[in-house]
C-alpha cells in the first residue's frame, strides 16, 4: 500500500483534555493498522493511573501487607514508565506553518532525529518540519500546474512527524469533516522514501481538491490516479520537489549540491518496455484493491499501466479539464467508476467502452513506438482516407453497385439516417485510431472532425430521423444537416491549406483519390 486513507466520523472526538492538536483517537482502518495513542495522552493516562494507585494504597491503611506491597510496586512501575516517557518528550518539538498556511507541520527537531538515522540507504530522506513545509508547497504548486488549477485551497492539512515510527513506514492520511469543510491529518515517519512521500502528499492534495464542494461524504481517489500524477510530478519538475537536509555549512549558511540532467527522455520508455514483456492490467484490474503486501512484479506492471492510462486520458480533447471534473464528481458517487463515467460521458457511455478503448491503446502502444509519429503529409493522407470511407453505390436501380469513396458530407446529405449512422460511427472510431499516430500539429484538426461528427449524431438522435420533402419548409433535421455540412466544409478548407504527400494541396490530393 502506498498510503492509508482514513475517513473519521464527525462524532468522533479528540481524547486529550486540553487544546493540544494530538490526542487519543482509535481509528479503525484496513490493512491491519491498529489504533494508537499519542505519547502525550499516554503520559497523562499513566499519571492518572498512578494517582489512582496511590489513592488505593492510602485507603488500604492497615490492610493486608501483601496488597500494600503490590500497590507500591505498581505505583513505582507506573511512575518510572511515565517519568522515562516524559523525559523522552521533553525535547524541543517544532510546529511550522507553510507559506500559504495550508500545511501545518509538527515534529521533532534535527537534534532528535540524527540518533535514529538509517545507514546505507540514499533513497531515504530525513524529515524536518521547516524543510518539509517547503516540500509540501513545492509539490502542491507542481500538481496545480499539472492540472492547470489556481491555488484556491479550503482544507487545511496537518502533518505530524513521528520519530518513534519505523523507517520508511507507510504514511497514514486521516480525513475529517468540520463545519467549515474537510480537514486532513497526515502522519509520517522520520525517515521515508522520496517517492513514497510525494505519492502520499499527492494523495492528500487530490483529496483536498475533490472535497472542496463535498458534504459529509469524502471522495474516493483511485490509486492509479495518485500513482501516475506523483510520478509525473517527479519526472517533469525542473526542481527537486523533496528537499534534503543541507550537507555543508559555510559561514553559518547551510549549503547542498543538486545535479540535474538536462537531457529529456521519453517519459513512457519504461512503461513501454514493461508492457511489451508483461501483460498490462485491464481497466477493471486497475480499479481493484491490490494485495498487501504487493508483489514487486505486480506493482511494476500496475505502475506502467497507470502511467499509460492517465497519459492517454490527458491526450483526449479537454483532457486536463475532464480530469479535474472527475475529481469534483467523486464525492457525489459511491465509487470512482460512476464518477468516471459521468466525467467522461462524451467518450465512454459504458464501462465496456472504456475497456474497448483501452484495448486499442495497448495494441498501438506495445506494437509500435508512438513517439515515431507519422509525418504531416502521411498523416494528412491517412486522414483523407478516413474521411472518405469506401461504399457500394449505384447511379440507377438497374445498374450494379460499384465501389466508390464518398465524403462525409455526401453520406450525411444523401443517405437515410439509419445507414449513415452506421457509417459515421465507423468513421469516428477510425479517427480515434488515427489520432494515436498523428503528429501534434494535426491533433486539433483530427479532434475537430471527430467532435463535429459525434455532435451531429447526438443531436440527430434527439431531433428524429425524418427530413422534409422537397418544396416544404425545412425541419429540425434539415437545419442540423445544413449546419454540420457547413462545419465540415470549413474543416476541409483548413486541411486544404496543409501540404500533401506529393507537394500539392490536400484538396487536390483528395480529388485524385475520388
Amino acid at each position: 500500500m502506498c498510503c492509508q486513507t482514513i475517513v473519521a466520523d464527525t462524532a468522533a472526538g479528540i481524547g486529550c483534555g486540553g487544546p493540544c492538536w494530538t490526542g487519543t483517537r482509535t481509528v479503525p482502518v484496513r490493512s491491519g493498522f491498529r489504533g494508537r495513542q499519542t505519547p502525550e495522552y499516554y503520559y497523562r493516562a499513566c499519571s492518572a493511573r498512578t494517582r489512582a494507585a496511590d489513592g488505593g494504597r492510602q485507603s488500604a491503611g492497615s490492610g493486608d501487607r501483601f496488597q500494600t506491597v503490590r500497590n507500591i510496586g505498581v505505583s513505582f512501575g507506573l511512575l518510572l514508565a511515565s517519568s522515562c516517557l516524559g523525559a523522552a518528550l521533553t525535547g524541543p518539538v517544532l510546529t511550522v506553518r507553510s507559506s500559504t498556511s495550508q500545511f501545518i507541520v509538527r515534529g521533532p527537531t534535527l537534534s532528535q532525529l540524527y540518533t535514529n538515522a538509517p545507514v546505507g540507504d540514499s533513497a531515504l530522506v530525513e524529515l524536518d518540519p521547516n524543510i518539509l513545509a517547503v516540500t509540501c508547497e513545492r509539490i502542491k504548486q507542481a500538481l496545480l500546474r499539472e492540472l492547470t488549477l489556481p491555488d484556491l485551497w479550503r482544507g487545511r492539512i496537518y502533518i505530524e512527524i513521528y520519530s518513534a515510527w519505523s523507517t520508511n513506514q507507510v504514511p497514514v492520511i486521516l480525513a475529517k469533516p468540520y463545519l467549515d469543510g474537510w480537514h486532513y491529518q497526515m502522519e509520517l515517519p522520520a525517515w521515508i522514501d522520496t517517492t513514497k512521500l510525494v505519492r502520499g502528499l499527492t494523495q492528500v492534495l487530490l483529496l483536498e481538491i475533490a472535497n472542496r464542494g463535498a458534504g459529509l461524504r469524502s471522495a474516493e481517489i483511485p490509486l492509479w490516479l495518485s500513482e501516475r500524477l506523483s510520478r509525473q510530478l517527479i519526472e517533469s519538475s525542473e526542481l527537486d520537489l523533496v528537499l534534503a537536509q543541507p550537507k555543508w555549512n559555510f559561514n553559518h549558511v547551510n549549503v547542498t549540491w543538486q545535479a540535474r540532467q538536462a537531457i529529456r527522455r521519453d517519459p513512457l520508455k519504461d512503461a513501454r518496455e514493461r508492457l511489451q514483456s508483461h501483460a498490462a492490467l485491464t481497466f477493471a484490474k486497475l480499479g481493484d484493491t491490490l494485495p498487501d503486501p504487493v508483489p514487486e512484479e505486480t506493482w511494476k506492471t500496475f505502475q506502467a499501466s497507470a502511467q499509460l492510462f492517465v497519459n492517454q486520458l490527458l491526450q483526449l480533447p479537454g483532457g486536463r479539464a475532464t480530469l479535474v471534473e472527475l475529481l469534483y464528481e467523486m464525492p457525489y458517487y459511491l465509487n470512482w467508476q460512476s464518477a468516471f463515467l459521468s466525467a467522461y460521458r462524451a467518450w465512454f457511455p459504458r464501462l465496456l467502452d472504456v475497456e474497448k478503448w483501452w484495448a486499442v491503446v495497448l495494441v498501438h502502444f506495445t506494437g509500435q513506438d508512438p513517439t515515431q509519429a507519422w509525418s504531416i503529409p502521411l498523416a494528412l493522407q491517412k486522414l483523407d482516407e478516413t474521411l472518405h470511407p469506401p461504399a457500394l453505390v449505384s447511379t440507377q436501380r438497374k445498374d450494379m453497385p460499384q465501389r466508390a469513396k464518398l465524403s462525409i458530407q455526401q453520406i450525411i446529405t444523401d443517405w437515410d439516417y439509419l445507414r449513415q449512422r452506421i457509417a459515421l460511427k465507423g468513421v469516428t472510431a477510425q479517427l480515434l485510431v488515427v489520432r494515436f499516430k498523428t503528429p501534434p500539429e494535426l491533433l486539433s484538426l483530427v479532434d475537430d472532425y471527430r467532435a463535429t461528427i459525434e455532435n451531429y449524431l447526438n443531436k440527430r438522435d434527439q431531433v428524429g430521423f425524418a427530413r422534409s420533402l422537397p418544396g416544404l419548409p425545412p425541419m429540425r433535421a434539415d437545419l442540423l444537416v445544413r449546419d454540420v455540412v457547413r462545419r465540415l466544409n470549413e474543416l476541409d478548407e483548413i486541411r486544404a491549406l496543409l501540404p500533401a504527400p506529393n507537394g500539392e494541396s490536400a484538396n487536390t490530393s483528395a480529388k485524385a483519390i475520388k
